[in-house]
């Protein structure tokens, strides 16, 4: 599969997601006679939290992450979709990046 049809799939899914998630909120506030209003506030706004926190995950375990070695630095590189002389040359930039020529 390409990253084209990969990234379809995953906005479709959370998209669903998002979708079942607003209508059991929505159904369940209807139950206590809620304003039509405030319902449909409450269900978009856990429409748009559910693909949030699906495209975060995502993001989150598709990316790779190079920090500083050093304890005392927080410098961090988080990349996706490179080949493999660009995710070298990030990491050696995050071990020797430009913050540490101006430190005392």
């Amino acid at each position: 599969m390409s990253r084209k049809t990969v990234s379809r799939l995953v906005v479709t899914v959370s998209a669903v997601l998002g979708v079942a998630n607003a209508v059991s909120i929505g159904t369940k506030l209807a139950a206590y006679d809620v304003p039509l209003s405030l319902i449909v506030a409450c269900a978009l706004a856990c429409l748009a939290t559910t693909v949030w926190v699906v495209d975060l995950l995502i993001k989150a375990f598709a990316s790779t992450t190079y920090r500083c070695p050093d304890p005392t630095c927080d410098f961090t590189v988080r990349i996706r979709h490179v080949d493999a002389a660009e995710n070298r040359r990030w990491q050696e930039t995050a071990a020797e990046h430009p913050a540490h020529l101006y430190r005392p």
